[in-house]
This record gives C-alpha cells, structure tokens and sequence, in this order.
C-alpha cells in the first residue's frame, strides 16, 4: 500500500525537470541579454567622455592660441578678444563634435544639446571651458522591454588654458613649467614699444601692444672674442634702438635626452639639437615658472651667432622651420596669416610642406617657447654668464632665419625673425602646488582638464 502511493508520488513529479530548466534558460538569457546591455552601455559611458574631453582640450587649445589670455581686463581690446577666443573655441569643439571619426559613440557622432559655456573670471589665471555631449538611439536589446526609447549617455568636461599674467605680482599662482623651451634667453625688452618690458616685474603685467605687432629680430649679444663673449647691452638693456631688434643669449645646455623627437636634419651639437628637436624631458635647466626662485644658467662659452650664416642658431632654425632652401623667406617654412588685426580676426598658419601644404594648419613647427630673462637679484648688466632669473615666456612664431643684409639697418645674418602670438608672465609667489606641465614647445600656456576623466 505504502509503495504504491510512493508510486503516484513520483508519477506525478515527471516533467518538472525539464520545466524548471526551460524556465531556468529563459531567466540566463535574459541575464545574458541584459549584460551585453549593460556593456553596450558602459562602453558608450567611456566613449562619449573621452569625446567630451578631447574637445573640451580642443576649446582650451583654442583659447590659448587666440591669444587673449596675456590680455588684462582694462584692456580696450579685451571685449573683442574675449569675443574671438570664445568664437574660436566653440568651432574648435564643433570640429571635434561634428566631424572626428575618431571619437564616435556606438558607431555615431555625438551631438552637443547646448554651446560650450566659459568662466574666465571665478579663478585666477584660469580660462575654462565647459562642454556636454549627449548621443542616444544607442542600440540594445533586453531593456527595450522595460522603456520603449533608446537609452542615452550623456557626459561633461571642463579644461583650461592656464596664464597667471595680468594679475597682481603677489598673487599666489600654480607654476607652470613649459617643456620643449627654446635655449634663447631673450632680455626683457619690447624693442617695438622702447622703454617697456615684455613682463612687468613690478606688475606682473605683460605687454600685450607686441601681440601680433610687427615682427621683431632676436640678434645674438655673443659677438665678442675670447672670454666674456656674451652679454647684454644697456640702451636699454637688451635693446638695439630703433632697429625692432632685441638680443639674447645662450642658455646653458645639458646632453639633449636620446628620447627627444628630432628631425633628419638635426644637428651634432647639443645646443643645436635643443633648438631643432622636441625636448621630451629638459635638455637645459627649465624651469617652473611662477614661484619667484626659477633660475637658468647662462652659458659664457658658446657663441650662437658667429659666423654669421653658419651657426646653432641659424643651422637649427632653418632645420627647425623646414627651411630646406636655405635663409630668408619662402624657402620651405609655414607662413603665419593674419586676416585682420589682432584680435579682431584670429591667426593663422598655412603649411608649405608635407601632407598638409598648402592648407591651414593648426599649429605649426615654427612656434616655439623662449623664455625672458632678467639677471638675478643683485646681478646688474653687463653680465657675462652666470644665473638669470626668468620673468616669462613669449610663444613666438619663427618667420625666417634671416639672411645676409643689404643695408645697415637690417639685422644680421643667422639672426631670428619672429612675430609675438602670446606671452606669459610669472608671479613672484607660488601656492606650493606641483608646476602645471604644458605646452610641448608650441606654447608656454599648459592646456588641461580639470574634471575627472
């Protein structure tokens, strides 16, 4: 009796098995749908931020090279400029937002639901720029079942374009520290405008009437035979009157790091090749500008100017800009336009050669970092070698290593034509933090995302 109903029992129980499995393998792939959801998901998370913030570094690079952040606010120009910086940096991030296949979300572009915003003014020094992206229609499969609309991924960046000039001297500041600096230790002289500095010592303003003024010439103080070759002159210091032409001298130069980017044609010297190359790590003593303790060494045993067409400065330069033919313009080097006058329109530079000649382009080998230079606390001028102090940095567009002169008033052969694009000034007081790292030898003004990535 017993036995048969244990019988029934498990009679009645078959079947269930193969239910609980059916039931069991719908539960695993709906799971299974879901993660591959939640992993579409989280893929388009990361790609939409990292779309966000390579253009929000696109806006800050915009801001940096329109020139407006050496412009202190009582500027009557600063309006303008603000205006053509923000101009700048929204195309730049519609570029990136609109047409870079290489930061597409799920296979799309995203889209930008409302314009960059900026605050130029909330912390010192600091440009902003703020950007949002938005892509949705995202494809999924399991949580259409819960919502009948696409999912959607959403992300915000904030960089900045970081200047102290232009503010109180005694501002504390976070240093920056430009890498790929140029060994031309330039004296702190507006040869254009007599009588001022490029950097206020006093101020810590800079001299934004240079800006994309007419070009200046970079003549080398280092002329002189034997001992105490190199020194700047006192009328005033540092200054060829009446001439737009401004001296410098040799910065010392340690062994170039093998890692640097070089081009073929680079030179064997050490001082040379930190002209021509892309210094990776600091060939020479740079330099944290902002703490009012950065100091260089200026080298007394080099002569970069002598002879004339023949030199470090001239050789790297010509290699630097692509001047393949030789001195003077047009023999290879990129040209720098400027459709209006600064700032009403922005600059421009046009490649003439490699895959890009011809066209616009938006930075160039021919802008470079050079540091200014005043003699250290109780080092008066003359000065043959020895410490200097740097007051800043011009970001410095290299028209032409000129050549031989027909007239007196032409500067010398092997000597650098430039047009100032930016300049950057240091603060005598340091907050403590660590330098900002920037520029990459194009500009002193270090680019950076400030949000977390």
């Amino acid at each position: 009796m017993l036995q048969n109903i244990f019988s029934r029992k498990r009679h009645q129980e078959r079947g269930q098995t193969i239910l609980l499995v059916a039931i069991s393998l719908v539960a695993l792939l709906a799971m299974a749908a879901l993660a591959i959801d939640v992993v579409t998901l989280y893929v388009a998370s990361s790609q939409i931020q990292r779309a966000t913030d390579a253009a929000a570094l696109a806006g800050a690079k915009a801001i940096a090279d329109s020139g407006f952040t050496s412009l202190p606010a009582a500027d009557p120009n600063y309006a303008t400029a603000q205006t053509l910086a923000q101009t700048m940096a929204t195309t730049a991030v519609n570029s990136i937002v609109g047409t870079s296949t290489i930061n597409l979300v799920s296979g799309q572009l995203p889209v930008m639901p409302a314009p960059p915003t900026f605050d130029f003014t909330t912390h010192p020094g600091s440009f902003q720029i703020t950007v949002s992206l938005k892509s949705a229609s995202l494809p999924t499969f399991f949580s259409k079942i819960w919502s009948g609309s696409a999912p959607t991924v959403t992300a915000s960046a904030t960089a900045e374009a970081y200047n102290p000039s232009n503010l109180p001297i005694t501002t504390p500041f976070t240093p920056i520290s430009p890498t790929s600096v140029k060994p031309w230790l330039v004296a702190n002289a507006d040869p254009v405008n007599v009588g001022t500095k490029f950097v206020d010592t006093a101020t810590g303003v800079v001299d934004s009437a240079i800006i994309g003024g007419p070009a200046i010439d970079l003549v080398s103080d280092c002329i002189h035979p034997g001992p105490n070759r190199c020194h700047l002159g006192t009328n005033p210091p540092g200054v060829i009157s009446g001439k737009h032409q401004v001296q410098y001298v040799p910065a010392v130069v340690n062994t170039v790091n093998t890692q640097n980017v070089c081009p073929a044609c680079k030179g064997t010297t050490d001082f040379e090749q930190s002209i021509e190359c892309a210094d990776v790590a600091t060939s020479y003593q740079v330099l944290s500008c902002g703490g009012g303790t950065v100091q260089l060494q200026w080298d007394d045993g080099i002569n970069p100017g002598a002879p004339p067409g023949n030199n470090a400065t001239s050789l790297g330069g010509q290699c630097l800009i692509h001047a393949s033919s030789g001195e003077g313009a047009g023999q290879g080097q990129d040209l720098l336009q400027n459709p209006g006058p600064w700032p009403t329109a922005p600059f421009q530079f046009k490649a003439q050669s490699g895959p890009q000649s011809g066209n616009l382009v938006t930075t160039s080998n021919s802008i470079v970092t050079i540091p200014i230079l005043d003699p250290a606390p109780g080092v008066t001028l003359p000065n043959f070698g020895g410490v200097v102090t740097v007051d800043g940095f011009l970001q410095a567009f290299i028209n032409q290593v000129n050549g031989p002169p027909s007239s007196g008033i032409q500067p010398p052969e092997g000597s650098i034509n430039i047009t100032v694009l930016n300049i950057v000034g240091c603060s005598s007081a340091s907050n403590g933090a660590a330098p900002v790292v920037g520029g990459a030898g194009t500009s002193p003004i270090p680019v950076r995302l400030i949000t977390a990535p």
